[in-house]
């Protein structure tokens, strides 16, 4: 796998200097529909029905999300309900008005292999847009 970078100009959050960070560049996006058409290629599954299929798990992958269950997705990886809290020294420091829930995503092990393991190339030019 080859990703390409560009470099962007970028406001240091911390020190408000402007300077430079990274950005991959994407070969585009790839839709529900494409991913579907993809999927029912060489099966005997009209691309319609894959479609319906895909859209049914995903429905109850969602819905199962906000049951509070953890969603395996298989080679794609986990979603799972989290919360960020900081950190405090005593346990009675924890507050639930501080706590901020979230949706946590660990990927499958191929594919963190994968993109983990992906090569860095400078986009053509080495830079893209301002940010």
């Amino acid at each position: 796998m080859k990703l390409k970078v560009a470099r962007i100009k970028h406001v240091n959050p911390s020190t408000k200097a402007m300077g430079y960070c990274t950005r991959v560049v994407t070969n585009g996006r790839m839709g529900f529909d494409e991913i579907a058409e993809r999927a029912s290629s060489n099966t005997t599954v009209h691309q319609a029905e894959m479609r319906m299929s895909l859209e049914i798990c995903m429905e109850t992958a969602s819905e199962m999300l906000r049951q509070g269950y953890i969603v395996d997705l298989g080679p794609l990886g986990t979603l799972y309900p989290s919360c960020n809290s900081g950190w405090a020294e005593r346990a009675e420091d924890l507050r639930l008005e501080r706590l901020r829930p979230s949706l946590f995503y660990r990927p499958a092990r191929g594919l963190q292999q994968a993109v983990g393991g992906a090569s860095l190339q400078w986009l053509r030019g080495g830079t893209e847009e301002e940010e």
